[in-house]
């Protein structure tokens, strides 16, 4: 590989030989040929990239919808690190599936093997904000009443997020078909507490959604601020938190 160090920037091929600007090296230049370019992508004898390609495309479309399936309880904050593991998620889940052949693998396959459904069961949506932490005390989803039940609080073991004077937790139930990518999102009423909170238990209830596939439960948490008889929602990582409560299959 040579440098130029010419007042004449090339860029291209001549004569056999690579022009091109690297971002840190500067104006380089190589023999040209080799690498791989979408002409050999479309016409040549390897196919691994296709298939690579191919199954990369399926589940980004997969993550997309299954993200916007849950968007009202994703879209408050936007979590830089949620995409990632979506997409390492579903990326796992292809693999698992022994139906198809390589290049066609599908995440709904993965996910009719019980390792798939532990690692979807698995997903953490917020790190930094765990609504189980936060409230201190044992939670419960029912899939067959669709209710939550949270018993043996104490507002002294909640973990108010700095600057909150308020918590508002919402139950939501998803169904959601990684064959066809239908899917259907029922949200409870929002229930609030502030630090004065004086119950022991709350119990919660959500609609039921329609479809088929795989339901998944979710219970999301927003922290306000009250000043002055105005509520401000707070933004920070530990401000709001939607906790997976688990799987089902339909």
């Amino acid at each position: 590989m040579a440098k130029q160090v010419g007042i004449i920037r090339l860029k291209g091929t001549i004569d056999g030989i690579n022009y091109y600007k690297h971002k840190t090296a500067g104006d380089l230049a190589r023999r040209a040929g080799g690498g791989f370019s979408a002409e050999t992508h479309k016409k040549g004898g390897n196919n691994r990239p296709r298939e690579n390609a191919s199954e990369f495309g399926h589940c980004s479309i997969v993550k997309r919808r299954f993200r916007f399936a849950l968007s009202p309880f994703l879209c408050v904050r936007k979590e830089g690190g949620l995409h990632g593991r979506l997409m390492q998620l579903f990326l796992k889940l292809k693999v698992l599936d022994r139906v198809n052949i390589r290049g066609h693998r599908k995440v709904a396959r993965g996910l009719e093997v019980p390792l798939g459904r532990q690692l979807l069961r698995n997903l953490v949506f917020t790190p930094q904000c765990s609504v189980i932490d936060i409230l201190g005390a044992p939670i419960n989803f029912d899939f067959t009443s669709r209710t939550l039940e949270v018993t043996n609080l104490d507002i002294k073991n909640v973990k108010f997020p700095s600057g909150a004077t308020h918590l508002s937790f919402s139950l939501g139930l998803l169904h959601f078909d990684f064959d066809t990518l239908e899917y259907q999102l029922k949200t409870s009423a929002p229930l609030y507490m502030d630090r004065n909170f004086s119950g022991s238990s709350f119990e919660m209830n959500v609609a039921l959604p329609e479809g088929s596939g795989m339901a998944m439960a979710v219970l999301g948490m927003k922290a306000y601020q009250e000043v002055e008889g105005t509520y401000y929602l707070l933004k920070s990582a530990n401000s709001v938190g939607v906790e997976n409560l688990g799987i089902k299959d339909l």
